[in-house]
């Protein structure tokens, strides 16, 4: 095929792909342009340069280079500047002795590496230009072309929220397994978010979703995760990191979105989720990449569900776990506060006593055992709690461990496992320390169990 028909052939596909300028106008009424992580980047498909031209370089030779390398364009450097480029398609019908400076493109974008892909997808639409030379630092880097970037652009993104699709999330997932890494897969679902759109109307809603896929994307990290929105109200993740670090990152990010402000809206945004994987300790042998990303979303949905206090359809107790709302609504003397926490070490041993309170009801907890803060005042007050729990409902700790957080701060978080019936959940909470690393473990305990909690103090 001629390399003018190839040419008209990429533009036509890349023009009727889903309404890039629909994406346009959306992506940038919710994200700045410096800021679009919700696609890859121009540093994913980037190729190198392994010829050029110079602007006294004829026509000919030129052709010369495009017909022996097959390419369809090269960049035009004066010493370390890139000064123009030429396109195989421009060049024919030319005199072979004409410069390339007379006939070479001038006009030449900056765009780097870190670049959207989407950003640079509608660079070719609009100039119908099929090459583009990568600068980094006034530096040639390589370049892109626009048959590079049908692969990518074709792939499926919500116009609304510029998040991939499940297709995207499912290929990244099966290409991980097969490379011998474990996923974890984290399930997110507004909570009435139906409700919602009816009092509010649907553009509002519409930005709240747009919103929540803001925040998923900023605190992620595009090398470890991968966020795609699953449909309606529902927003997917698939990550490398651990199954307890996944369940820590679920937690910020759902008091994350419960901070979302919206002018003359006063209904809280709050969204369930439910996590699973990440357990893997030997290879797979001989397994069905696709099928086992699927069972992960599955079971993570269905864990997203029990959050919400819906029954999934495979049966089973039910786990009522009532929306975090409901928690900021209770009046303050339903909640449970810490009166005093206290550890006591003599030696290898310790002593936790936790002291909390119930309206006019004191609950205390004791722990004892190894010398380990974090654990023992954990164990503390769940004991504390007992009392007050239904009788078929355990309780345990899985861990209570301490990070730096971004802010320099020491954030403790804890790992719960609550068990009724068939019904096995875990909980997961954090508590900023400041001055008093035993009362930001117990209050890490009680950010774990807010939701349930809430149901159990209505019945007291």
């Amino acid at each position: 095929m001629e390399a003018g028909a190839l040419r008209t052939q990429a533009l036509t596909v890349l023009e009727g792909l889903p309404s890039l300028a629909e994406r346009r106008t959306d992506a940038r009424s919710a994200y700045s342009q410096e800021r679009e992580p919700l696609m890859r980047t121009v540093a994913h498909l980037i190729k190198p340069n392994r010829v050029w031209l110079h602007p006294d370089h004829t026509v000919e030779t030129a052709l010369i280079l495009l017909r022996g390398h097959q390419l369809t364009g090269l960049p035009v450097y004066d010493g370390q500047q890139v000064v123009g480029t030429v396109e195989y398609a421009q060049l024919l019908g030319v005199s072979p002795e004409t410069p390339v400076s007379a006939v070479m493109y001038r006009e030449i974008p900056h765009y780097t590496p870190e670049t959207p892909l989407r950003t640079v997808a509608e660079w070719f639409l609009n100039t119908r230009r099929t090459f583009l030379p990568i600068v980094q630092e006034g530096k040639p880097v390589g370049s892109l072309t626009v048959f590079d970037l049908l692969p990518e652009i074709g792939r499926s993104y919500d116009p609304m929220t510029g998040l991939p699709w499940s297709d995207t999330l499912r290929e990244w997932g099966i290409e991980q397994l097969s490379q011998g890494r474990e996923i974890t897969v984290i399930f997110f679902d507004l909570d009435n978010f139906g409700a919602f759109n009816k009092r509010y109307g649907h553009l509002v809603g519409d930005e709240v979703l747009r919103r929540v896929a803001r925040i998923l994307v900023e605190e992620t990290n595009p090398e470890t995760d991968i966020v795609c929105r699953w449909g309606g109200d529902e927003f997917a993740i698939a990550t490398l990191r651990r199954r307890e670090e996944a369940g820590l990152l679920a937690h910020h990010l759902s008091r994350q979105i419960a901070s979302i402000q919206i002018p003359d809206v006063d209904m809280p945004i709050m969204v369930s989720y439910g996590y699973q994987g990440g357990k893997r300790t030997r290879e797979r042998e001989q397994v069905h990449y696709a099928a086992t990303v699927d069972n992960l979303v599955n079971l993570a949905s269905q864990e997203c569900m029990l959050m919400k206090g819906i029954t999934p359809a495979r049966g089973g107790a039910q786990l009522t776990l009532p929306m975090q709302a409901a928690v900021e609504s209770r009046p303050p003397e339903r909640r449970i506060r810490i009166q005093t926490v206290s550890y006591e070490r003599e030696g290898r041993r310790a002593k936790a006593r936790v002291y909390l309170q119930i309206e006019n009801r004191v609950l205390e907890g004791v722990a004892e055992g190894e010398a380990r803060l974090h654990p023992l005042i954990a164990e503390a007050v769940l004991n504390a709690l007992r009392p007050i729990l239904p009788p078929n409902l355990t309780l345990s700790l899985i861990n209570a461990s301490e990070t730096q957080g971004e802010s320099g701060h020491a954030v403790v978080n804890v790992i719960l496992l609550w068990e009724n019936g068939e019904v096995r959940q875990e909980l997961v909470g954090s508590a900023l320390m400041r001055d008093d690393a035993a009362r930001a473990v117990a209050a890490a305990v009680l950010d774990a169990l807010n939701r349930p909690l809430t149901r159990i103090l209505e019945s007291l």
